[in-house]
């Protein structure tokens, strides 16, 4: 067999040392390994070695040498693995220019680098062997290149799965679930950095409900909401890339409906209806009189009304964002006359806009403003601060005595102290430090560990009395806070005794 080669090409040289380990850990087949850490070095070692497999920073090339590093790509036709910290549309151009097998985004995940280099190596070591027309074949495969470039056509028979986690550190996870789950048809993945695009290259017509299966396995096993995006076999997108492009824009009325969704082309969303962002003078004047009067009741009918209530064709989300930080600076001059325009309500003024520009879902805004007007209106009028006490002794005591309920909410605890679920949620985080999930789930956890040390339960058992309704997500989350496995648990327990 050939010795295979790689460059990596990386200016950061703990990057780069940083992948090389990772090749010799995870017994990558590669013979020789080649640093550069500047695109005159890169080309050198690419005349020099000929290597099987390029590793690629595009932040190093300037726009002027850009054209250098592809003629050099392009003759010595090394598998090429493009990484970049820009996750943009100008450098996802820049990869698909230089025929990149794969674009990987920084920060960079083990598991994922191992995955590119493997397959761009076992391209590399075929592509002497495999007639010219089978190559030509795989150059037409649907990639990152049928993502970003109006090329590729679609003849009808390509459906597109986009799958979105609401929390974007659960990026990696999803793909990872979304390699091992059982699809009736096995789709191309493409992860990006934000999302898993899926492409089923067989005529597939049953898209929704396989999305919805997705969607419940997902979440019997994660605690996140995923979203996903359908775009059925059609010939309305001449391209690949226009499927894309509108599952894309599909995505943004998550903003509008939530997470845990499967949402489809609809004329309802084709456009979006048009609104003045900012607070007319009448408007200015309501929203002082309901401050200045304290009237929480009229501010959460005025913001559900107007924000909670919506019909299709719904506003730009952007637009519905300027109009929320115009609210934001009534409110602004309202704390300056109270002098509360410091410290910890200064803080929580700062998180509220820093919310109403980035959280991706309405009705979360909307809560999260409804809590700070609340708090604010307190700490400026009476407070309530024997009343919090009672409230988080009486819901923790709730939840004590209920725990064992599979079907125990923030709800059911909430009306039982005669709050809103998001004020108590709010309470209970301030003075205990914990949500209330992760209140529950540590009840649950105690109580679990009660049981495998003074009981025969079977594990299963034990999950469903402890107010588990699954025993595999009762195993998975018992070994997150114990750091051991149930069954470990009880036999160390039982060998300390």
């Amino acid at each position: 067999m050939t010795a295979l080669k790689i460059v990596i090409a990386e200016r950061d040289k703990n990057e780069s040392i940083a992948i090389e380990w990772l090749i010799a850990t995870y017994s990558i087949p590669v013979d020789e390994v080649f640093i550069a850490h500047t695109v005159k070095e890169t080309v050198t070692l690419l005349e020099k070695e000929m290597p099987d497999l390029l590793y690629l920073e595009l932040d190093m090339i300037s726009n002027e040498n850009l054209p250098l590093v592809r003629r050099n790509v392009n003759k010595y036709s090394p598998k090429t693995i493009a990484v970049t910290a820009e996750a943009t549309f100008e450098r996802a151009k820049q990869a698909i220019g230089l025929g990149c097998v794969d674009l990987l985004v920084k920060p960079l995940d083990p598991v994922n680098i191992n995955q590119s280099i493997r397959m761009a190596l076992s391209l590399a070591s075929k592509r002497d062997s495999i007639p010219s027309s089978s190559a030509a074949n795989d150059e037409e495969e649907y990639s990152y290149r049928s993502l970003f470039i109006d090329r590729d056509l679609n003849h009808g028979d390509i459906g597109l799965m986009l799958l979105h986690p609401e929390n974007n550190k659960k990026l990696a996870d999803l793909y990872k679930f979304s390699k091992y789950f059982s699809f009736r048809e096995t789709p191309i993945l493409l992860p990006l950095s934000d999302m898993v695009v899926c492409l089923f290259r067989e005529p597939t017509h049953h898209l929704r409900e396989e999305a919805w299966k997705v969607l419940k396995d997902w979440e019997a096993t994660h605690m996140d909401p995923l979203a996903a995006v359908i775009i059925p076999p059609n010939h309305v997108h001449k391209t690949i890339h226009d499927m894309y492009l509108s599952a894309r824009r599909l995505l943004d009325i998550t903003f509008f409906i939530g997470y845990s969704q499967v949402i489809l082309p609809n004329e309802a969303y084709d456009s979006w209806h048009e609104i003045d962002p900012f607070l007319t003078s009448v408007e200015q004047r309501e929203w002082v009189e309901m401050l200045n009067n304290f009237d929480k009741q009229k501010i959460k009918h005025t913001m559900h009304q107007e924000f909670l209530q919506m019909e299709t064709p719904f506003p730009n989300p952007e637009k519905l964002r300027i109009r929320l930080t115009s609210i934001l600076a009534q409110v602004r001059r309202f704390m300056k006359i109270y002098q509360l325009d410091q410290g910890e309500m200064e803080e929580h003024y700062m998180r509220i806009f820093s919310e109403i520009l980035f959280n991706r879902v309405l009705y979360r805004i909307v809560q999260e403003m409804l809590l700070f007007l609340y708090e604010l209106l307190d700490r400026s009028n009476t407070g309530e601060v024997f009343s919090k006490k009672d409230v988080i002794e009486r819901g923790i005591l709730y939840i004590e005595n209920h725990y064992a309920d599979p079907d125990l909410t923030l709800q059911k605890v909430a009306d039982a102290v005669g709050r809103s679920p998001a004020y108590f949620s709010h309470l209970l985080m301030k003075k205990q430090g914990v949500s209330f999930r992760q209140q529950l789930a540590n009840k649950r956890v105690e109580e679990a560990k009660q049981l495998l040390t003074g009981t025969e339960l079977s594990i299963k058992e034990v999950a469903e009395q402890a107010g588990f309704r699954h025993p595999s997500y009762f195993t998975k989350l018992f070994k997150e806070i114990t750091t051991m496995a149930p069954r470990e648990y009880r036999e160390h327990m039982r060998n300390k005794t």
